[in-house]
């Protein structure tokens, strides 16, 4: 419960350094068919600012399980493959459809 309390803040605190600058899913897929280097380096913000999270929470509490050595073209595919499956995702806030595409992607004890 605290890792999740955590992420909430986490997740609150960039979207509120960010809001002039807010982007949605619509922005991020945009920016992800230009192959746009900042929505890998946005994927990889988030991943990282997820993974401090989880570093400091119980297994049990781990929202995505990524495979060592992910990288941030493999996040990038996984995202928007995530978009096109669901398009409706492009209107969430960018920052939770990109942990939304984690979870999915990489699933915990899912064997």
């Amino acid at each position: 419960m605290r890792s999740l309390f955590s992420l909430a803040l986490l997740l609150f605190a960039l979207n509120a350094q960010a809001q002039e600058h807010f982007i949605d899913g619509g922005v991020l897929y945009e920016r992800l068919q230009r192959k746009d280097p900042s929505s890998i380096a946005y994927i990889f913000g988030i991943y990282d600012a997820i993974q401090i999270v989880q570093y400091h929470g119980a297994v049990a509490d781990q929202y995505f399980c990524a495979p060592t050595g992910v990288t941030g073209l493999q996040l990038a595919d996984g995202v928007r493959d995530f978009l096109e499956s669901d398009p409706a995702m492009s209107e969430y806030p960018a920052g939770i459809l990109v942990l939304r595409a984690l979870i999915s992607m990489f699933p915990c004890g899912k064997t």
